[in-house]
C-alpha cells in the first residue's frame, strides 16, 4: 500500500480484510460546498457493523458512493475546513461528523445552530443525526478520547435515559450483554446514577477485563448463562445483535425480564430476524430517533448540555482502564480496522488514526 497525498481507503465488499490506496479527485469547490480535511477517528465496532450491513437494510455503503465491488467504510471523524465556498462556514473551523476513510471529504454546507448539516442529495436517506458536522473546540487532553467515545456514547447516554424511566416504573436490576462492548461501558456507568445493581454478560475472555471495570455488580461468560442472576423485573439491554443469544437470555431470564431493548450488533453480519419470543418482546432502540424525541421534548440546549457534562466525566474516567494509541496513515488504519474484524483488538485498547 503506497501512501499518496489525497487518499480514499477503499474497503472490498467480498473480504472485509482486504483494502485498497486510491488517489481521492480533486477539482475546484461549486457554490456552497466545503473541502473538510480529516484530522483524526477513531475505529470500534460501530464500524465494522456498517461494513457489514453496508448492502444490508441499514445501506451504509450507499452513504459514500465506491468503485463496483469497493465500499467507503464511514467513520465519526474530527475535520477541519481548509476550504470553503458557503459565508456561513469558515475556513479553519472545526467539526466533528460522519465521513468515509479518507484524507479529505467535500460536502455543500447547510448551516444550523450547532454547526452544519450535509447537505448532499446522495446523502438524504440518512437520518439528521448521520449529516449533522458539530462545531467542535480545539483540541484538549480529552480529544482524542472523544474521537473514541464521541460516535457511541450518545447511545450509551439515551439508553441510561430509557433505563432510567423504566426504574420509575418499577425496574429493579439491569442486564447488559456484550458487556465489554464501550457502548455498554458506557451504559454502565452512567446507570450507577439510578442505584440499579447492574449484571454484565461478555464472552469468556473478557469477562476479566468486565469485572475489573468497577461498572458491573457481577459479570458472567456467555457460556455461564445459568450461575448468572438478576433482580425482577429487569430492564436487558443487549449489544450482540445475535438471534440466538437473545432466544437463549430471553428463555434464561423469562421470568424476570421486563424491557428487552437490542441496540448493536457486535457478533452478526445481518440485521436479526427475531426469534419467535414470548413477551417481553425485545424491541429495536434505534438512537438517532430516540434522540430527537428527546431534543424536542427537553430542548436543545439543556439536552446537549447534560449529555457533554456527562461525556466529558465519563471520559475523564476512562484513564483508568483504557489505553488510547495515537496512530497515523492507511496501512495502520486498515490493520485497526482488521483487527477489530478478526476480534484482536483488546477492550483495554483504543487506536486514534491520523490519515
Amino acid at each position: 500500500m503506497t501512501t499518496v497525498d489525497s487518499w480514499d481507503l477503499l474497503t472490498e465488499k467480498a473480504d472485509l480484510a482486504v483494502s485498497e490506496l486510491r488517489q481521492a479527485p480533486g477539482g475546484a469547490l461549486a457554490a456552497g460546498e466545503v473541502r473538510l480535511a480529516v484530522e483524526k477517528f477513531a475505529l470500534t465496532m460501530n464500524n465494522v457493523t456498517y461494513a457489514r450491513l453496508g448492502d444490508a437494510e441499514l445501506p451504509f455503503w450507499s452513504a459514500f458512493p465506491a468503485p463496483e465491488g469497493y465500499g467507503r467504510v464511514p467513520v465519526w471523524a474530527f475535520v477541519r475546513v481548509v476550504e470553503s465556498r458557503h459565508p456561513g462556514v469558515a475556513e479553519g473551523a472545526r467539526f466533528f461528523g460522519f465521513v468515509p476513510m479518507a484524507t479529505h471529504h467535500v460536502v455543500p454546507a447547510a448551516p444550523t445552530a450547532r454547526g452544519f448539516l450535509d447537505a448532499e442529495p446522495r446523502r438524504q436517506f440518512l437520518p439528521t443525526w448521520y449529516r449533522t458536522f458539530q462545531r467542535v473546540g480545539e483540541p484538549d487532553a480529552l480529544d482524542d478520547r472523544r474521537a473514541v467515545f464521541r460516535p457511541v456514547f450518545p447511545a450509551s447516554f439515551n439508553l441510561a435515559d430509557f433505563v432510567a424511566g423504566h426504574v420509575g416504573r418499577g425496574a429493579k436490576s439491569l442486564l447488559v450483554t456484550g458487556a465489554s462492548a464501550k457502548t455498554a461501558i458506557g451504559l454502565a456507568h452512567l446507570a450507577r446514577n439510578t442505584g440499579l445493581p447492574t449484571v454484565g454478560l461478555t464472552s469468556p475472555g473478557n469477562v476479566g477485563f468486565a469485572r475489573e471495570l468497577g461498572c458491573y455488580d457481577a459479570v458472567a461468560g456467555y457460556d455461564e448463562l445459568e450461575s448468572a442472576a438478576v433482580l425482577a423485573p429487569a430492564v436487558c439491554v443487549d449489544f450482540t445483535g445475535d438471534n440466538r443469544f437473545i432466544g437463549a437470555v430471553h428463555a434464561r431470564f423469562a421470568a424476570e425480564l421486563g424491557p428487552f431493548a437490542l441496540v448493536g450488533y457486535t457478533h452478526t453480519a445481518v440485521v436479526p430476524e427475531l426469534p419467535d419470543l414470548a413477551d417481553p418482546q425485545p424491541e429495536f432502540f434505534f438512537t438517532p430517533a430516540v434522540e430527537a424525541q428527546a431534543v424536542a421534548a427537553e430542548g436543545e440546549k439543556r439536552f446537549y448540555d447534560r449529555y457533554h457534562s456527562e461525556e466529558d466525566r465519563f471520559l475523564a474516567g476512562t484513564a483508568a482502564w483504557l489505553t488510547v494509541r495515537p496512530s497515523r496513515g492507511p496501512e495502520a488504519i486498515a490493520a485497526g480496522f482488521r483487527a477489530l474484524l478478526d476480534g484482536s483488538q483488546s477492550p483495554a485498547v483504543a487506536e486514534v488514526f491520523s490519515p
